[in-house]
């Protein structure tokens, strides 16, 4: 299977890799560790790889899964990000907040 891997944020910079469909994943984000970030994760950080159909959004592709059971085909896009973490555990991702809230903020005595 071919997939392109994004390097940048822009997504001007990529390159495609050919993998069996039976790879497992944590085999290659340790691969794509290498060739992206030039080195493996050290001690604290992690590394999560994510997902995309040409037309679709970005998901989270699980460690225990191989490259066809993470639901990949041929021509989609993955992605590896660095993650920094004081636990071996990924922390789910369910959606992204505001920097500015539009919440009230009470001040006791009022």
């Amino acid at each position: 299977m071919i997939l392109t891997v994004i390097k940048s944020r822009q997504q001007r910079d990529w390159f495609d890799i050919d993998v069996p469909d039976d790879y497992p994943v944590i085999q290659l984000k340790e691969m794509l560790g290498m060739r992206v970030h030039g080195e493996a994760p050290q001690a604290g950080q992690q590394y999560i790889l994510e997902g995309k159909f040409p037309d679709g959004l970005w998901f989270t592709i699980r460690d225990s899964q191989d490259i066809a059971e993470a639901g990949l085909r041929e021509g989609s896009l993955v992605r590896l990000q660095r993650a920094f973490s004081t636990t071996d555990e990924e922390a789910p991702v369910y959606g992204k907040r505001s920097l500015f809230q539009n919440e009230s903020i009470g001040v006791m005595g009022d």
